[in-house]
């Protein structure tokens, strides 16, 4: 079970998918199922870590969502749902299979553009809990995001923050790290239909890209 936790600390190359408030369709799985109840639509991502057999992949079509994870040798499937609520709540399960099974509970406030939150709880022998805060305080030009996150079959307990800025649209530098400063920093580009991303760690010296391909236009600076 200590593994299946170690395996979800994986950071991923898109900003959004690594904190609880913010993921967004098929972003959503892994991080927390309730945003696909935030954003519905149809989009698929997979993410590649260079140097490492760690791969991880989902997509999403209206209100329900599908991942998949890989480590080495151990593999990982989820398939869950999220419903808006009236007001500013969204509720979201997802049911984890494969090397592991066990089921996950989320909820997502967004009571207006500049604020955000998110709650995960895992049921069962996982005892893992992941909560956090994100603040837009200029539109979506800037993201600043804190996380806390619980594992209680080893009791440990770490933090998180990261900031996005987009300096023009369809282009966004990301930054997230750790309590003990293991840092990860990258770049992220929207093509319209599409998303490429980059990002290296500090601690891993490692690179990461992913991409996101989406049946809704994300803004871009390429030309129509």
């Amino acid at each position: 079970m200590i593994v299946i936790t170690i395996i979800s600390l994986v950071i991923n190359p898109f900003y959004d998918a690594n904190f609880t408030p913010l993921p967004a369709r098929s972003l959503s799985m892994f991080a927390n199922p309730a945003g696909l109840g935030i954003h519905t639509g149809a989009e698929a991502f997979g993410t590649y870590h260079l140097d490492s057999d760690i791969i991880t992949a989902g997509a999403s079509a209206g209100n329900i969502g599908f991942g998949f994870k890989k480590a080495d040798t151990l593999q990982y499937y989820e398939i869950g749902g999220g419903y808006k609520l009236p007001g500013a709540f969204s509720l979201g399960y997802a049911y984890e299979f494969g090397d592991t099974s066990l089921h996950a509970l989320g909820i997502e406030c967004r009571p207006n553009t500049q604020f955000s939150l998110g709650y995960k709880i895992t049921l069962g022998e996982t005892k893992y809990m992941h909560g956090g805060i994100g603040i837009m305080p200029y539109e979506d030009y800037v993201t600043l995001n804190f996380e806390m996150e619980y594992e209680g079959i080893s009791d440990t307990f770490t933090f998180y923050y990261g900031a996005r800025i987009r300096p023009y649209k369809g282009i966004s530098a990301c930054f997230l790290a750790d309590k003990d400063f293991h840092w990860h920093a990258g770049l992220e580009f929207s093509l319209g239909y599409a998303k490429i991303s980059g990002m290296y760690s500090c601690e891993e010296e490692r690179f990461s890209g992913g991409f996101v391909i989406s049946a809704q236009r994300y803004e871009t600076f390429v030309a129509e």
